[in-house]
């Protein structure tokens, strides 16, 4: 189960890769006069470099693993009911989620929704991820001195200022044609490997494999996003609250930490769920203060 835990968290890695600004540039036009609410922890749309003929679809990959395929779902239904533009739906999950999602999406009103789901093979983690590389040292996740071993010689060689704050890779985007160009991928794959081996950086936390070697890479290579396109920190606290005015402004929600909105309990779970949809299979329910679970 450990090397399955750390599978689900490498699914971070695909569903936090690239994404909102897309979204925003050809959904914002279309939106204007639209609130979009969007439940991200653990998916986020990437694009995809739609084919010339399709260069008006805008592609979203999400990635789940089988307990957030109801939280997927409401990712799609906010989307679908926030824009006009055409969106064609990338699902990536581990196998035993597939027919899940394939049934989640056919039997409920998503029906009419271009999709297509890809099953992901934990064997790309090979060599690259440990069950046991948590590192209960590095539990600070707001500077980079949080996730890197300032001990080892790799990670000083880097010339990375220990204190300087770390940003948040959960919902980011990237032009695809330099991504390809400056081999990102390989950036990312060669730190995994480096980490397999060395064991530089920490995996104890949330996000712990995927956000540090995205750190390393993008250090001082990125610009912020509007942060109306990624209002976080939803799910740290059961008591955190944000202003009814500013959430209405907000065109995604993060509930990042434990307290997720389909639980309980959770911060303003009211805007999450109203774009929640049944799961046809019963296995994805809502946890509430009157139910059995």
């Amino acid at each position: 189960m450990p090397l399955l835990k750390k599978i689900n968290q490498v699914l971070v890695v695909l569903l936090v890769l690239l994404a909102c600004l897309l979204l925003h540039s050809s959904l914002k036009a279309s939106t204007q006069q639209k609130k979009v609410y969007r439940q991200s922890h653990r998916f986020a749309a990437v694009d995809l470099q739609p084919r010339e003929a399709e260069t008006d679809v805008v592609p979203v990959i999400i990635c789940a693993s089988e307990e957030r395929t109801g939280a997927t779902m409401a990712t799609i239904n906010s989307i679908i009911s926030n824009t006009d533009a055409s969106v064609f739906f990338y699902i990536v999950t581990l196998r035993d989620a597939v027919k899940i999602a394939r049934r989640y999406i056919e039997k409920t009103k998503l029906k009419g929704i271009q999709y297509k789901i890809l099953e992901f093979n934990p064997m790309v983690l090979r060599g690259k991820v440990k069950p046991d590389s948590s590192r209960p040292d590095l539990l600070h996740p707001t500077t980079y001195m949080g996730f890197l071993d300032y001990r080892k010689q790799e990670v000083k060689d880097l010339g990375i200022n220990p204190s300087e704050c770390s940003f948040n890779p959960g919902v980011f985007v990237a032009d695809i044609k330099e991504w390809k160009k400056q081999k990102i991928t390989k950036q990312l794959e060669k730190w995994m490997e480096e980490n397999f081996r060395q064991n530089i950086y920490s995996s104890a936390m949330a996000g712990g494999v995927a956000t540090p070697p995205m750190l390393i890479v993008f250090h001082d290579k990125y610009t912020t996003l509007d942060p109306l396109w990624h209002v976080r920190h939803l799910g740290w606290s059961p008591d955190a609250h944000y202003s009814e005015s500013f959430l209405q402004e907000a065109h995604l929600l993060h509930w990042n930490g434990r307290f997720k909105p389909w639980n309980y309990q959770a911060v303003h779970s009211h805007l999450w769920e109203k774009w929640f949809i049944p799961d046809p299979s019963g296995r994805f329910t809502l946890t509430r203060p009157n139910s059995d679970k």
